[in-house]
């Protein structure tokens, strides 16, 4: 049976998919999604990680494709850093974390929240806007698509979300 595997990147801003069985190694899997990545870019340089999923150690020792199903599928990232630093600023307060770059937007935006002892309703009224841009990134977006390697960094501001009044 195939399974379709949604992937994000550093190199490409939109998702992708590849179809492949799901008894296939991971190590088929990345050479899958090399096939989707610029010219000279090797399976060996990828690292894989799982949407929101920061047991690091469970990713690890996955050794088929079947083995990263979560309740929505099979969503991953691949990059060439392990860790993406993340900078969030919400008026004078700075706070950072590293996060795997399969981390979403949403889940980004629920750590600062609480890291800046927001109260949910507060946090569900904010979105993270990319530092001196007016872009405001989806919930699902990985934080990986945004930092490319070798800084492997990106730094967001925590506005309010947009209001329409009727």
């Amino acid at each position: 049976m195939t399974t379709r595997v949604y992937v994000q990147s550093e190199h490409f801003s939109d998702i992708k998919f590849v179809e492949v069985a799901e008894e296939s190694s991971i190590a088929e899997l990345l050479h899958a999604v090399a096939a989707l990545m610029p010219s000279g870019t090797k399976a060996s340089d990828l690292k894989l990680s799982v949407e929101d999923d920061e047991d690091e150690v469970a990713c690890r020792e996955a050794t088929h494709v079947k083995h990263l199903r979560r309740h929505h599928g099979v969503r991953v990232h691949v990059h060439r850093c392990e860790r993406i630093k993340v900078h969030v600023r919400f008026g004078s307060e700075v706070v950072e974390h590293l996060f795997l770059p399969a981390s979403t937007i949403g889940r980004v935006r629920q750590w600062a929240g609480h890291k800046l002892s927001m109260a949910p309703d507060d946090i569900a009224e904010h979105v993270l806007q990319i530092a001196g841009t007016a872009e405001q990134p989806d919930i699902d977006t990985h934080v990986g698509s945004l930092a490319k390697c070798p800084e492997c960094s990106v730094s967001f501001d925590l506005v309010p979300a947009h209001r329409i009044n009727g």
